[in-house]
């Protein structure tokens, strides 16, 4: 794909349209979709539960994840054949966007958790306690609703075309924020509304419902899937998914 990502300009009314043909790539692969996010989910409680698994090593696996159902979404919407070929490349051309977003998560959150217990302790307490900042952030951990609802609430607040514009173009990560800088900026009110609307309908249900958890198991890979109809729409000037393929084995009869 060329280097000269030149992203178009799309109408708010095309964020419907958006989720739509997510759900519809979704639900061509949805045992595949569903397996995969239950096992990162999987791992990552098993993880959480030793001291294997930092909040740093939290946030890497859920964009390792999230870049995985980005490119199946492609692979799917293009009807090719599932390969750990083009994962493995999409994560290469990834790997330095996902470790420095972590790297800027990570630091955005141990700031905001030592400001949140500096006014705690001073205002209840009245005195000062020796508390890790990072022990606020226990909760936050792949394998529980909060990491998931935290992850994709920064996604939308920072950088919501970055990772599909790195997924598929070998960029540097300066190339890759001024191409995803681009698209944001010409379509800044859509992005508002395609990432903050489906965002805070889970953070409202992970509040008030028990069912969170399983709205995010199948909301992971279709939030991977709606950004690659997004990046689809703006940088490849497609909004329609591709008729699937299916193939058919036709047997011929031969007459002697």
């Amino acid at each position: 794909m060329s280097h000269q990502l030149q992203p178009d300009q799309v109408e708010i009314r095309d964020v419907w349209d958006w989720a739509v043909q997510a759900i519809a790539l979704y639900r061509r692969r949805p045992v595949l979709f569903a397996a995969l996010s239950v096992i990162f989910f999987t791992v990552g409680h098993l993880l959480a539960m030793t001291s294997y698994l930092t909040f740093f090593v939290g946030l890497v696996l859920c964009q390792v994840v999230l870049v995985i159902f980005i490119e199946l979404a492609r692979t799917v919407d293009e009807s090719k054949n599932i390969s750990f070929n083009r994962c493995y490349t999409a994560l290469q051309n990834s790997v330095v966007a996902t470790l420095l977003l972590a790297l800027f998560y990570v630091l955005m959150w141990v700031i905001a958790a030592k400001i949140a217990s500096m006014f705690m302790f001073e205002s209840l307490l009245g005195e000062s306690l020796e508390v890790a900042p990072i022990s606020f952030l226990q909760w936050l951990y792949p394998g529980t609703v909060g990491l998931f609802v935290v992850y994709i609430g920064l996604m939308v607040t920072t950088m919501w075309f970055l990772l599909p514009v790195t997924v598929f173009n070998r960029l540097s990560f300066v190339e890759s924020v001024k191409y995803a800088k681009q698209g944001e900026r010409i379509n800044f009110f859509v992005v508002v509304v395609a990432s903050y609307v489906p965002f805070f309908a889970f953070f409202t249900l992970f509040i008030v419902s028990e069912l969170a958890l399983l709205v995010a198991i199948a909301g992971m890979p279709w939030f991977g899937i709606y950004l690659y109809v997004a990046y689809r729409h703006v940088y490849m000037g497609r909004k329609e998914n591709a008729p699937e393929v299916v193939k058919v084995v036709v047997a011929e009869n031969q007459v002697a």
